[in-house]
């Protein structure tokens, strides 16, 4: 029985180890098959993150850089030489220190490229058409007439803003306060 029990043993640590061979075997075809595939993933895997990082490093020395001349130009808004230099740097931090000197005109910073919801607010400084402060807006003009005690034409710019805006709730307390609803 012992001698039964010792082969049956044998014949499964073979087959066990036979099967780990195998599956050696297979695995090393699939790598020697997609070997190329797989040097080419991991190149491309190194070259995005090396990039990546680069520009990351690029993009916070431009904004420490941006941040100096900012700072400089707060202490002598008159050097032209500080605000050119800002203006060609970092554009939305241009037009921002454009916004806080009242004497200058804010139409120049329309032209360059900055971000789509500074533009916004630049136009609306400016009472020229504000696609996202739109709404806003209307709710100023609004608030305006109930200043006046105008009800009948706070309660027509009121209706002008749609339901679903995030200042519907404001008017809505606006309209019961005053007596409109």
């Amino acid at each position: 029985m012992a001698l039964k029990e010792n082969l049956k043993a044998v014949k499964e640590e073979l087959s066990s180890q036979e099967q780990m061979m195998e599956n050696f075997i297979k695995s090393e075809r699939f790598i020697r098959k997609y070997k190329y595939y797989f040097i080419a993933l991991i190149t491309l895997l190194i070259l995005y993150f090396s990039g990546s990082y680069i520009y990351n490093i690029k993009q916070e020395k431009n904004i420490q850089e941006s941040n100096i001349i900012f700072n400089n130009l707060l202490k002598n808004p008159s050097d032209q030489k500080l605000i050119e230099e800002l203006k060609q740097k970092n554009a939305n931090l241009y037009t921002i220190y454009i916004m806080g000197q009242n004497n200058q005109d804010l139409n120049q910073t329309l032209s360059l490229n900055i971000d789509p919801l500074l533009k916004q607010i630049v136009l609306a400084q400016n009472n020229q058409k504000s696609d996202f402060l739109k709404d806003y807006n209307t709710l100023l003009i609004g608030f305006e007439f109930l200043k006046q005690n105008d009800f009948k034409n706070a309660d027509v710019e009121f209706n002008k803003i749609p339901i679903n805006s995030p200042l519907w709730q404001i008017i809505t307390s606006l309209k019961h306060y005053q007596g409109i609803k």
